[in-house]
């Protein structure tokens, strides 16, 4: 046992390591296991922040009443789910992250910029809009803006007109059926023309 009450042999031909603390002992097996991790990663980068994060567990071990009867082999296996884990952190990153080349983004952009159709269609819709809106009876075109521009509840405009909530409710779905109507047609001409 050592000075810290565990036990830390790992076979008799290597009985000076016995006392050696674990991170020395680590240490000594850092090509070893620095080898295995590039095997498993094929990145150097990630086995030495792999290296060192096992690192962490093995001094973490210090603090543990346990006994670990051959330290190389529980260190490797604690390098190893140290790499497992690394090897899913960046797998899960790249599918999350798949980076977008400079040229593409151009070539989107390019496209966005000088697509004004969608602003377009916009724009003839609205103009539609404003002209159905003003075909519209005087009574019919105050339930709209009672309800569109006032901000209105079926209440308050029932109580307005003098009618119930469900008969402004059902007149104003009538009026949003006429003027989608209206719309429509507006915008069919307007393309036939063209």
């Amino acid at each position: 046992m050592s000075e810290t009450g565990q036990t830390r042999t790992w076979g008799q031909e290597n009985s000076k390591l016995d006392e050696t603390p674990f991170i020395q002992q680590y240490l000594q097996f850092r090509s070893e296991f620095m080898g295995y991790l590039y095997a498993i990663t094929r990145d150097a980068e990630l086995s030495e922040e792999v290296y060192q994060n096992a690192a962490v567990v093995v001094m973490e071990q210090l603090e543990k009443p346990e006994t670990i009867r051959d330290f190389r082999a529980w260190a490797k296996e604690v390098v190893r789910r140290q790499a497992l884990h690394a090897i899913r952190a960046r797998d899960v990153a790249t599918r999350h992250t798949r980076a977008i080349s400079p040229e593409l983004l151009d070539v989107v952009s390019d496209a966005f910029l000088q697509d004004d159709s969608a602003a377009s269609l916009v724009r003839d819709e609205a103009n539609a809009l404003k002209q159905c809106l003003d075909t519209l009876p005087a009574e019919k075109r105050e339930l709209v803006a009672l309800r569109y521009e006032g901000s209105s509840t079926f209440d308050e405009i029932s109580d307005h007109v003098g009618s119930t909530p469900a008969a402004v409710q059902r007149a104003l779905s009538r009026v949003r059926k006429m003027l989608h109507g209206c719309v429509q047609r507006r915008l069919e001409l307007a393309e036939g023309a063209s």
